[in-house]
């Protein structure tokens, strides 16, 4: 039964990390496209640009989330192992 918590945490991750993968790449085409932008330029995001930097703030705290969830778990495991 551990084990395929293990592997459905591991499948949760990896969904997780390429969801914020997907998000950035797409985040990174949208800022591409913004015509003739130069360093010292201010842009007016347009509803569109702020849902896709949404995306990638709502993609980067799941993986967090999850992350600190299954690294306390295993820690938990750890303690519950060690002989008191």
């Amino acid at each position: 039964m551990t084990m395929a918590n293990k592997g459905s945490d591991a499948t949760t991750v990896a969904v997780a990390r390429k969801s914020l993968d997907s998000a950035c790449d797409d985040l990174d085409d949208a800022v591409r496209a913004i015509p003739d932008m130069l360093p010292d330029d201010d842009v007016m995001a347009n509803p569109g640009l702020v849902a896709l930097l949404l995306r990638v703030v709502v993609a980067r705290r799941r993986l967090t989330g999850l992350e600190l969830s299954l690294g306390a778990e295993r820690m938990g495991r750890v303690w519950a192992s060690m002989p008191q």
